[in-house]
């Protein structure tokens, strides 16, 4: 048996076998020799094993990075699995003080799939409703900060999770609990809280969410934003991330593109219409930042235009397609100026398929129709002008673009 290992041993190595033939041939003089010479063939063919059998694995993609690694492992990049999971471990310990929430969520809550080709999801939230503070109204899609109403340098201490202010190349964000949670994990991500930042998106606040849901190993953690009229209810710049683990209809809604490989519309034959901009995987440093330029331009020609917005973020659950990162943009010509606490309202969570309700009677009889005519009703033909937008942009027709009125 050692006779016919040894020789596939040589067979397979020419290199070791000339190197060591003349040690062999000339005997075993002593033990160590004898223990060397024995052992030998047996390390080498473990060697040979091993180097086939990784041969034969499925490498997987790995993303490109310019960063060294001890950039890499102080940047967002390199934290934010470590951000979220103390995110977690905090929230849970917080939603059991008593008093600090609105309401204790339900462990398991009413919930149904709206009959019909989509399948919103809804479920039974009454307390939101009943319980939350009261929404602001904000003006226009060009606020003023106003220091006498609500805004996140008011919340109690205990109220803030954890404050990321050690990530190399991000801004400072806190992340603050939502006393009025829609879901598990319900919190809000609030850059720069002390510079008053209007609720409207700054370029820094989208790369952070866009590099923090990158860098996370959680498909069932989404986050999204509502701009000013469209359901935005604090006027302090803030997104929204929440545990989603329900598989919703833009999770496996159909695309077409529009334009340079990465930019989508939502098929005509989608249930809304929107956007999507897919930040795929392995997208070096440059590109992730161009399309993050571009999506920061789109939310401030549309705040030009008083076109009412809402991003949803989630990592891509399409086969085949782990690891990317899609943000979809939905433009509606109807501006909201408050929530109508009794009515089926429409921001981020629902335009992704998402709904809660106040009450169950209305949860069980919601219709698929109904949710997509107050969708349609809403949205409006604003995501037209958005497509011809954001094409024109990714084409490098933006300044033309950008000094066109607006015709809705």
């Amino acid at each position: 048996m050692f006779s016919r290992r040894f020789a596939a041993f040589f067979r397979f190595n020419r290199h070791v076998a000339q190197k060591y033939g003349s040690f062999i041939a000339a005997g075993f003089s002593n033990r160590f020799s004898m223990k060397v010479v024995t052992l030998l063939p047996l390390v080498v063919l473990r060697s040979a094993d091993c180097r086939q059998k990784e041969d034969q694995e499925v490498k997987r993609p790995v993303r490109r990075r310019t960063m060294s690694k001890v950039k890499y492992e102080t940047s967002l990049e390199g934290k934010a699995q470590f951000y979220l999971n103390a995110m977690k471990v905090r929230w849970d310990q917080l939603h059991k003080v008593p008093g600090l929430f609105s309401y204790q969520l339900e462990k398991s809550p009413q919930s149904r799939k709206i009959p019909g080709y989509w399948g919103f999801y809804a479920e039974l939230n009454s307390d939101r409703n009943l319980k939350r503070r009261r929404p602001q109204t904000i003006e226009s899609l060009n606020p003023t900060f106003k220091h006498m109403m609500f805004n996140f340098n008011k919340v109690d201490a205990q109220e803030v999770i954890l404050t990321i202010d050690d990530a190399h190349g991000s801004p400072e964000v806190q992340m603050i609990i939502n006393k009025s949670p829609i879901t598990k994990y319900h919190t809000l991500i609030c850059p720069e809280v002390g510079k008053n930042h209007t609720q409207r998106i700054t370029r820094d606040a989208l790369q952070f969410c866009i590099t923090f849901m990158r860098n996370i190993d959680d498909k069932d953690m989404r986050m999204g934003y509502n701009s000013p009229g469209a359901l935005a209810s604090v006027n302090h710049l803030h997104f929204h991330l929440l545990h989603m683990p329900q598989d919703l209809y833009i999770d496996q809604v159909p695309l077409d593109e529009l334009a340079g490989g990465y930019v989508y519309r939502l098929s005509r034959r989608a249930p809304t219409e929107g956007i999507c901009i897919v930040f795929n995987e392995n997208d070096s440093d440059e590109q992730v930042a161009e399309k993050v330029d571009q999506l920061y331009m789109l939310a401030m020609w549309m705040c030009k235009n008083n076109m009412p917005h809402n991003l949803f973020l989630t990592q891509d659950r399409r086969p085949g397609k782990s690891g990317n990162v899609k943000v979809f943009v939905f433009a509606r010509s109807e501006y909201c100026v408050n929530k109508d606490l009794a009515e089926f309202n429409v921001g981020f969570c629902e335009l992704a398929g998402y709904i809660p309700l106040p009450d169950a009677e209305k949860m069980e009889n919601l219709t698929e129709l109904q949710v997509l005519f107050r969708i349609r009703t809403i949205t409006g033909n604003a995501p037209k002008a958005v497509y011809e937008q954001i094409t024109g942009m990714v084409e490098g027709q933006e300044h033309y673009l950008w000094d066109q009125p607006l015709t809705i």
